[in-house]
């Protein structure tokens, strides 16, 4: 009784502590209205059939596939050239509710969305675990959904929050007494996060650094489980594609580094992140320095390294994702830490203010609309910032109903004018330029398609297909008009005289 008493004693001085904190409230407040932000902005895109982002009708597509019972890997060598560059998880998951909703992107962006919100969870509980305050839970959870980086990526049709959300909760499971069942699940946890996105390895890194310096045993015991399912899941991919998994998730996945790219996004991330980067940086090295093996602590190491990928062409904020994670947690921890001490209501001030200078740091959406000297400052805010509006919806269906009336399929660098249409998606351009610049793939086929007129249609943006495709474009097809959708410009090409 008397050990219950003293337990139900702590919640009750913890509860109150995190309330009387009133020096914290601005900046929760604010994180508040940035989670409803978000949770309106994610409603908003389910509703819109049109990519905001170049690659969700992509990756949305090969969930349709798996619907279909196909997996959607192939040599890309022959029409429709269409493959994906992702493996399978967060496609076969998404396939799910396309078998109600049908091939657009409303299931796979529900998909997304729930997986953020849950990643902010596991945060939250993450952060109170460690510190037994439930401020620093809301702290943890809060600013992960605060960061732009966060609002322009995690709802859109792709498979970075589907990944996240299983690297967060392999290391929530890691984080705590080490038990064979949770080793056990942890390892499921982290190869299904490969299986969602290549990328994860540096989660995979993390956990089995943090095991192993706890249990060199059960570190063994972790990494064996990750390559037990690894190795089987990719010898069936292998043998069931033959071959073709490899080509287009590894292979084809190597792009050229941008040093200018990576300045520009390292800059950026450090200036919006900077209160929650030093408080995680000052956390990070006290737990290590004690030789407090937290995987939250590796993982902000290894998603810091993983982050330099954003060097590649074609990549962006959805880089630094798991770095934002593990930072959110480790600032809340050394909040938690903070107040712990009882410290004089000058420093709780001044935490209080860095807080909140580093919610206004963050400032996107409805903040944004409404103080403008706080604009949203992502590097991909132009295209990512902001929910379509209803001339945006127009200007979309204008397209997708000229692809719809004409006969014959549409070669689309945003491949929702064509699913929305009706039609069957023709190539993935991102994918098919990288497997093209590696020495991959032969755009002699669809050069071939492009001068026979195979294709009723062709519309570009970014001009992101092969060099000959786009040569033999402007060689066979003319350009008809161009229309505005969400800030991009479409230009719609018709074929030419013969």
């Amino acid at each position: 009784m008397q050990h219950a008493s003293r337990i139900q004693s702590g919640r009750l001085t913890s509860l109150r502590a995190s309330v009387l904190t009133p020096e914290l409230w601005p900046a929760l407040l604010l994180l508040a209205v940035y989670a409803v932000a978000f949770v309106q902005f994610a409603a908003q895109l389910v509703t819109f059939p049109f990519d905001l982002d170049q690659g969700e009708g992509y990756d949305a597509w090969s969930g349709w596939l798996i619907n279909l019972g196909q997996l959607p890997y192939t040599s890309n060598a022959s029409f429709p050239y269409y493959s994906s560059n992702y493996p399978p998880l967060w496609s076969y998951l998404v396939s799910i509710p396309m078998a109600w909703l049908g091939p657009g992107l409303t299931g796979a962006r529900i998909v997304s969305t729930l997986s953020a919100l849950a990643t902010a969870a596991v945060l939250g509980a993450a952060a109170y675990r460690s510190t037994h305050r439930h401020v620093a839970g809301l702290l943890a959870g809060g600013f992960f959904l605060a960061s732009p980086y966060v609002f322009h990526t995690t709802p859109l049709a792709r498979v970075n929050s589907l990944e996240l959300l299983g690297a967060v909760v392999a290391l929530s499971l890691l984080d705590a007494q080490l038990t064979r069942r949770r080793i056990l699940l942890a390892g499921l946890v982290l190869a299904a996060a490969l299986f969602t996105k290549p990328t994860a390895i540096d989660v995979v890194v993390a956990a089995a650094a943090s095991v192993t310096l706890r249990q060199p045993r059960s570190g063994a015991s972790l990494l064996a489980a990750v390559g037990a399912v690894g190795a089987v899941g990719l010898g069936a991919l292998m043998l069931f594609t033959h071959g073709a998994f490899w080509l287009n998730v590894v292979a084809g996945n190597a792009n050229p580094f941008d040093a200018n790219q990576l300045a520009a996004y390292a800059s950026n991330f450090s200036v919006l992140h900077c209160v929650l980067l030093a408080l995680a940086i000052w956390q990070c090295a006290a737990m290590l320095l004690k030789r407090q093996w937290s995987p939250w602590a590796l993982y902000v190491i290894t998603a810091g390294v993983s982050a330099l990928g954003v060097a590649k062409w074609g990549a962006g904020e959805s880089y630094f994702l798991g770095a934002i994670a593990a930072m959110c947690v480790l600032a809340a921890i050394w909040i938690g830490r903070f107040l712990d001490s009882a410290p004089s209501l000058q420093l709780r001030l001044g935490i209080g203010a860095a807080l909140l200078m580093q919610a206004l740091l963050l400032s996107h959406a409805a903040l944004s609309s409404v103080v403008p000297w706080l604009p949203d400052r992502g590097p991909q805010s132009a295209f990512l910032g902001r929910a379509p509006s209803l001339d945006d919806v127009a200007a979309g269906q204008l397209i997708a109903s000229e692809v719809r009336g004409l006969r014959g399929p549409a070669l689309s660098e945003d491949p929702s004018f064509a699913v929305v249409a009706g039609k069957p998606l023709v190539g993935n351009a991102t994918h098919l330029r990288n497997l093209y610049e590696s020495g991959l793939w032969d755009p002699t086929p669809m050069v071939n398609d492009l001068r026979d007129h195979r294709y009723a249609i062709v519309i570009l943006d970014a001009e992101l297909y092969p060099e000959p495709v786009l040569a033999a474009i402007g060689q066979f097809y003319f350009l008809d008009r161009s229309v505005q959708v969400n800030g991009a410009t479409y230009r719609l090409f018709l074929p030419g005289a013969q």
